[in-house]
């Protein structure tokens, strides 16, 4: 019983059934995670009732124990046939909806809305296929040079390298946002302004919209993008391992240094010990602390504020190139106390449907993290860096608390936007299309290529996307949900594909599509690679 309050309210909050987050609150600040449970829902209201119906269950069955029954005789021929329909009717019940498979989380589903398969599901069932899953990531699965190398034959090289590029370094700064996310971000207008001082930015520079993130929470996103690794390294044997080949490697190689930036603090996920194994410095909350002691402080640290006014003194400081990799957090719940960026009665019905919960305090907190991400540029584009500096951002994960639309938004709950600032020195026969679809795995590459000359680099299927396309394998969208290219959105628990409404979003149709061998085949050819390259990594055997 407990365990089904535990999953209607899992999937109150996440809009899925129990998996492998659940593991997160571990790793979280149990005292703030208890605070938005209290505030957001009835928990004693709930845990009382729960008694009390506990209470009644136990009473209501000691009194059919005890009741006066007459004994039921059975002949023994009778006691095996009913045994034996018994155990028939608990197969039948097990078995997939193709009906020849036990049900397993592959193939659960039955019905076409996920909401009734994820609430309809067992939560015990659901709880130890999170747990196992959570104790497959720890471990590395085993692929072979033989299997690595037909997969690079599969589906492409690991191996890349940069054009020539005659510009001097220019200083990086990459920015990993908290739930800044499309599904948000598609109420922005006028009246609505969800985009603040980032708005006249989005106007004047890149913007790629039809762009997924890696991962659907904040540590699996984080070491997808830092990283390349499907798994959180931090929750490994391989806590305490130098990787090679980081994403940040071919910046050190040419001098630059590397600074992980965070308004919150290192402690979570031992992000901070892990980072420092890499060469990377690490300043967080409590490091700004020190520089802004009169900075707000909040659940997971400080407001990002204070983290943009350290980017911009340690760029002016900076002495050579810089490459700033950031994590805001700012957006998270609970939320803090910020000024009103947005007005209440602005609100519309649409939006509230969409996001019942806490509707006010999450849009104001998405459009002050914006805000202040957009004064940070403002303030760079006004100062004598603005020709030294390349900026990038994306969010995360989708902003959990909103609805999903299952029939629509396959791929467009996990989409999040990919801006980017390049100065207009290092734009060289530059190819933009900002519906060409793209995802974490490409940002690397491209900042690679707008600013490092003739580097090698490791890519997982990234390209530059300012740059025409050069081959069409590469022209995918990848999430750990979902994956999408130019033909349509193929989610990972389905054997379909699906169309796209028109060729400028990501949500579909409810029109599905039978796939080829190599579609069919893709997600667990790339997952493959994508271990097959750790693996080199962590062994120093590239």
């Amino acid at each position: 019983m407990a365990f089904s309050f535990i999953k209607y309210y899992y999937y109150e909050i996440y809009k899925s059934k129990i998996d492998l987050f659940i593991f997160s609150v571990l790793n979280e600040n149990l005292g703030t995670i208890f605070s938005i449970i209290y505030k957001d829902y009835p928990l004693f209201s709930g845990i009382f009732a729960l008694i009390l119906i506990s209470i009644f269950c136990f009473l209501l069955n000691n009194r059919i124990l005890k009741s006066p029954f007459k004994p039921l005789k059975l002949k023994p021929i009778s006691f095996i046939f009913v045994n034996l329909l018994l155990i028939g009717i608990y197969i039948i019940a097990l078995r997939g909806v193709n009906h020849h498979v036990f049900m397993n989380e592959r193939n659960y589903r039955f019905a076409n809305l996920e909401v009734i398969n994820d609430t309809a599901l067992n939560p015990l069932i659901a709880f130890v296929w999170a747990k196992k899953a959570k104790d497959s990531l720890l471990k590395l699965p085993y692929i072979s040079e033989e299997e690595g190398l037909a997969l690079q034959k599969e589906l492409f090289s690991l191996s890349a390298i940069t054009p020539y590029n005659s510009q001097n370094k220019p200083h990086i700064f990459l920015n990993l946002m908290e739930s800044f996310a499309n599904n948000a971000l598609e109420f922005h207008s006028l009246e609505l302004n969800l985009l603040g001082e980032l708005e006249r930015h989005f106007k004047e520079d890149f913007v790629f919209e039809r762009f997924l993130s890696s991962g659907n929470w904040t540590a699996p996103s984080f070491f997808y993008l830092y990283f390349n690794s499907p798994i959180i390294l931090t929750k490994s044997k391989y806590f305490k391992t130098n990787l090679t080949q980081n994403p940040t490697e071919p910046f050190t190689r040419q001098g630059y240094e590397v600074i992980f930036l965070t308004s919150g603090n290192r402690t979570w996920y031992e992000f901070g010990v892990f980072l420092e194994k890499q060469d990377i410095e690490v300043i967080d909350a409590i490091s700004l602390l020190k520089d802004y002691p009169n900075a707000q402080k909040t659940a997971y640290g400080i407001l990002d504020e204070y983290m943009y006014y350290k980017a911009y003194e340690l760029f002016k400081g900076a002495e050579k190139p810089l490459l700033i990799i950031a994590l805001s957090t700012s957006n998270h719940p609970p939320y803090p106390k910020v000024y009103e960026s947005i007005s209440r009665a602005n609100l519309s019905g649409k939006i509230y449907e969409k996001l019942p919960k806490n509707t006010y305090e999450n849009l104001n907190n998405y459009a002050y993290a914006n805000s202040e991400f957009g004064k940070f540029v403002s303030k760079i584009k006004a100062s004598d860096l603005k020709d030294k500096i390349i900026i990038a951002a994306t969010g995360d994960h989708r902003v959990r608390d909103m609805k999903i639309d299952p029939l629509r938004e396959k791929a467009f709950a996990y989409s999040v936007p990919f801006y980017l600032y390049v100065p207009q020195i290092y734009q060289n026969n530059l190819y933009y299309d900002k519906y060409r679809l793209a995802s974490h795995k490409d940002i690397f590459p491209t900042l690679y290529e707008l600013s490092l000359s003739e580097t090698a680099y490791y890519s997982l299927g990234g390209r530059n996307l300012l740059a025409a396309p050069s081959d069409e394998k590469l022209e995918f969208a990848f999430n750990e949900v979902v994956w999408a290219d130019k033909l349509g959105i193929y989610p990972l628990s389905s054997t379909k594909g699906y169309f796209y409404e028109n060729n400028t979003t990501l949500k579909n149709t409810n029109e599905a599509f039978e796939l080829d061998e190599y579609r069919k085949n893709f997600a667990n050819s790339y997952r493959s690679l994508m271990f097959y390259q750790l693996g080199l990594r962590l062994k120093d055997g590239i």
